[in-house]
C-alpha cells in the first residue's frame, strides 16, 4: 500500500466471488429454454408453488456504481 493512494483505494476491501453460482436442488437451468426446470416433474420454477423463492437482496456486494438510498 502506498502512502499516496487515495484513502478509498487504501481502504477497500476484496471480496472473492465465487467461480459458480449455487443451484437450487433438483432444478437446473435450461439454457435452450432460458428458464429453472425440474427434470423430474417437468414443470418450469416460477410456475410451481413448492420451489425455492429467493430471498432479498440484502448479500448485494455494493460496486460504488450509484449512492441510492444511502
Amino acid at each position: 500500500m502506498k502512502a499516496n493512494e487515495h484513502i478509498l483505494v487504501r481502504s477497500a476491501q476484496a471480496h472473492v466471488l465465487p467461480m459458480e453460482q449455487p443451484s437450487p436442488a433438483g432444478w437446473v437451468y435450461d439454457m435452450k429454454v432460458g428458464a429453472w426446470t425440474n427434470p423430474s416433474k417437468g414443470a418450469f420454477m416460477v410456475h410451481d408453488p413448492t420451489s425455492p423463492r429467493c430471498g432479498t437482496k440484502k448479500n448485494d456486494l455494493e460496486t460504488g456504481e450509484d449512492a441510492k438510498g444511502q
